[in-house]
């Protein structure tokens, strides 16, 4: 009887050229299902981004056009006192002034901008101005004094800080 196997080592199944073929393409496949993947995840990033930016962009479109009307919005807010509750103006004249102011501030409101109210407030950098200090023994920290400038934000975010006067402890 002959041996089937002279060496006894078995004989390795040769892979054909299709089977080669075949797992060349698979591989192919993969690499292009990951590309596809990265490149939809990278658009999706890229969409959402622009998105955001767009959204930025028409949120404070007008920053530029409310710092030029703050000064206005202070003029008024010189030249007319507050009234209290129930005190009525002297004049027509006055009446109207203080009807314009309040529609100016209705429709800046309405556009997202809105007053600090500094007055008596902890004393904070990020959204006062100091520009002088005051000691003061009623204080044991510090603490906005007088407003000279209101400050305001639009949308949340710091347009123009308030100017104001701060009480500092005096020292003993």
């Amino acid at each position: 009887m002959q041996s089937e196997e002279p060496n006894g080592t078995e004989e390795q199944p040769t892979s054909s050229p299709q089977d080669d073929e075949v797992t060349r393409l698979q591989l192919e496949i993969q690499e292009l299902k990951d590309k596809y993947v990265r490149v939809f995840a990278e658009m999706e990033n890229m969409r959402r981004r622009q998105e955001r930016e767009r959204t930025e962009l028409v949120k404070y479109a007008l920053v530029n056009a409310f710092k030029d009307f703050l000064p206005v919005l202070d003029s008024f807010e010189t030249a007319l006192p507050n009234l209290a509750d129930g005190q009525e103006s002297e004049t027509p004249f006055h009446q109207g002034m203080h009807m314009v102011k309040r529609q100016l501030v209705e429709t800046f409101k309405k556009h997202g901008l809105e007053a600090l109210d500094a007055k008596g407030a902890s004393f904070d950098p990020n959204v006062h101005q100091a520009i002088q200090r005051v000691e003061s023994a009623d204080v044991s920290a510090e603490t906005v004094g007088a407003e000279f400038a209101k400050g305001y934000l639009l949308n949340g975010r710091l347009l123009r800080p308030a100017m104001v006067s701060v009480l500092v402890p005096s020292a003993p």
